[in-house]
């Protein structure tokens, strides 16, 4: 399963918030090296969460123009 992330520079409260507001969602994506910040579009991780294969697989994250192999681990509302 393929989603798309996009790179988010500020953090912190506030900066999750206004992101929220616009719809988006901030999330982490940790591994080698330092840790990514990165935000989702709410729509599309809504419609993703209903389907088993993304809690059960190794998703492809297309970011930047990259794609990478990650591994849900946990999400909380």
């Amino acid at each position: 399963m393929k989603f798309t992330a996009f790179e988010r520079t500020q953090q912190g409260t506030g900066a999750s918030r206004r992101l929220r507001s616009a719809a988006k969602v901030p999330g982490i994506v940790y591994g080698a090296g330092t840790p990514q910040m990165i935000e989702l579009d709410h729509n599309a991780l809504f419609f993703a969460l209903k389907k088993e294969a993304f809690h059960s697989s190794i998703l492809a994250m297309e970011l930047g123009g990259k794609t990478q192999q990650v591994l849900r681990r946990a999400y909380s509302m």
